[in-house]
């Protein structure tokens, strides 16, 4: 024990008063009670003295404590005594030795049996962090997951725990018990996450008590609490300094941390920031190796189509018979960058948990597949097996597609993905031109239909035709927008009419003026009006077959340079 805990103990349990603080962290080994004659006082012990002094008495008491290295004296002064002056007070600060008064009620016996009992309790918790340590370290291990290191920690601390890891993902420790379940599902009611700001209030308070702390300061653990109203709170200790690896929320709701608990808690800590950075390194390796060969692969720097399949069966997937390619890309990532304000190492385990997220759905539904990321993307090229014919995985590949959007709202709810797909390819050497298709759908796709779309290749129709223009020339793609539906626009956002939306449903219902208006609740003169009017402002007559095609273009024209007008809340002809 140190001084300072020394103090503290005397002053609540024995009602002391400090005279003189001396220096809080040295160590009391016991104390010596004053006997006549010298040597008494035995060194660095702390003197215990309860005869009343006169001055001279008090400065030779300091003198002896400091030459044999005492860093207190204890005074039991008699009921009235009001012990040293001033000029002792300040000559024992110099010296920077304690001085505590006692009441002359308190035996030495009592203060004693204190010292034993504390010198008990730190060997107790000494011990007891050796074996939490043995017990978590023991854990680790090439087979070992973050679930199971969790769930450990779980047992250990006597409670439920969730581990978060650096973008957001929850890791329970057992998600199907009641007290684990109850924790993480309070996280996601409340959208909690210790790895970004969220709309609770933090608890105000003073910044030490942050900490769960041993006696003494012996050990601290750094604790944030949140407050999420009805007078709950939740708790959570970052693991790690700095860049934090990831986050422990720990329920310690009516049940507060134990000295005990404080250990196991330090231990839990090191132990799960270890495996979180593990997890991490193994992903960057095997995703980096992928990201490579993706890379070689759609840019055509693989030597020979052999060295090429031998590349892909070396990293898990036969691509003899073909493949098709799907991308998954994470939609206006500079936004949800600049939304969250993460920094490059989340910004980096979140693509690495996107590209894991995509193999993890992939497994489900195909059993010969191979992952990589590039750039914001992560690509997917889907092969056959025994399992999956080459006719079943263009269907199969759209369930997939389904299912990753829907998992990735799960991991992170203010994230959505969008998913191109490309025809299946029996040639491994055109899987770059396969590459590109998806790619293309995947451009399409964000530009007419916005986030979270799933576009195939075979739907583009022309509007593929229409991107190659824009990739090659985009002045003739505007220029042909221009000519034909440009007027049209500008008149539906100057007077908030539909007639881009009019004409849209019209050609889809095959140039049908009743069908038209039964889909748009109007009168068929009003349609009428409406595609006259739109003529008017064109000089394409909608019932020549050429300019409807212009018109038709005109749209998808219009759709991919990304000048659709906005829908007005209530529809006005003009």
């Amino acid at each position: 024990m140190n001084l300072g805990g020394f103090s503290r103990i005397l002053q609540d349990d024995f009602g002391a008063r400090i005279i003189s603080p001396g220096e809080a962290s040295r160590e009391i080994p016991g104390l010596s009670v004053e006997e006549s004659g010298d040597g008494w006082l035995e060194d660095g012990t702390v003197a215990f003295v309860s005869r009343t002094r006169q001055e001279a008495g008090y400065v030779k008491l300091v003198e002896l404590a400091k030459k044999s290295g005492s860093p207190a004296v204890l005074l039991r002064l008699p009921k009235g005594e009001s012990g040293p002056s001033t000029s002792i007070v300040r000559e024992a600060k110099e010296r920077n030795v304690a001085v505590i008064s006692l009441p002359e009620t308190v035996a030495v016996g009592r203060l004693t049996a204190m010292l034993l009992a504390e010198e008990r309790k730190e060997n107790g918790l000494l011990r007891l962090s050796h074996r939490a340590g043995r017990e978590l370290l023991s854990v680790g291990g090439d087979e070992t997951s973050l679930e199971s290191v969790t769930q450990r920690v779980s047992r250990m601390l006597g409670r439920a725990v969730v581990l978060e890891d650096p973008v957001g993902r929850l890791i329970p420790a057992s998600p199907d018990a009641g007290d684990d379940a109850a924790l993480i599902s309070a996280l996601h009611e409340h959208s909690l996450r210790a790895s970004r700001p969220g709309s609770v209030e933090e608890t105000r308070r003073e910044r030490r008590d942050r900490y769960a702390r041993l006696p003494d300061g012996f050990l601290s653990v750094p604790v944030e609490r949140w407050r999420i109203g009805g007078g709950r709170e939740l708790f959570w200790s970052p693991l790690g300094e700095g860049v934090s690896s990831g986050y422990l929320w720990i329920d310690l709701f009516e049940n507060p941390l134990a000295p005990e608990d404080v250990v196991n808690l330090y231990w839990a800590r090191r132990v799960l920031k270890t495996e979180l950075d593990k997890d991490r390194i193994r992903l960057e390796t095997e995703l980096g190796i992928r990201g490579d060969f993706v890379d070689d692969l759609i840019s055509g720097h693989y030597g020979s189509v052999e060295l090429l399949l031998q590349r892909a069966r070396y990293l898990g997937a036969n691509l003899t018979q073909g493949a098709l390619v799907l991308i998954v890309d994470i939609d206006d990532f500079a936004r949800y960058l600049g939304r969250r304000r993460l920094k490059e190492p989340a910004i980096q385990e979140l693509k690495r948990r996107l590209a894991d997220a995509v193999r993890l759905q992939a497994r489900e539904v195909f059993s010969n597949f191979l992952t990589g990321p590039r750039s914001d993307n992560v690509i997917l090229l889907i092969a056959p097996s025994d399992f999956e014919t080459a006719k079943e995985i263009p269907e199969k590949a759209r369930t997939l597609a389904a299912r990753i959007q829907r998992y990735v709202r799960g991991l992170l709810p203010d994230l959505t993905v969008s998913v191109g797909l490309g025809r299946f390819t029996t040639e491994p050497s055109r899987l770059s031109e396969a590459y590109s298709e998806a790619e293309v759908a995947l451009e399409i796709g964000h530009r007419i239909n916005g986030p979270s779309s799933i576009s195939t290749f075979e739907a583009t129709g022309t509007y593929k035709l229409l991107f190659k223009v824009l990739r090659d020339d985009p002045q003739e793609l505007e220029s042909f927008y221009e000519e034909t539906l440009a007027p049209v626009v500008v008149y539906d956002e100057r007077y908030g009419t539909e007639l881009i939306h009019t004409l849209t449903t019209y050609l889809g219902n095959d140039a049908s003026t009743v069908k038209t208006a039964g889909e748009l609740f109007a009168h068929r003169h009003t349609i009428r009006y409406r595609l006259d009017r739109i003529t008017e402002l064109t000089s394409l007559d909608i019932e020549k077959t050429e300019d409807r095609e212009r018109l038709t273009l005109g749209l998808k024209a219009m759709q991919l340079l990304g000048r659709a007008p906005e829908r007005p809340a209530t529809i006005s002809d003009r």
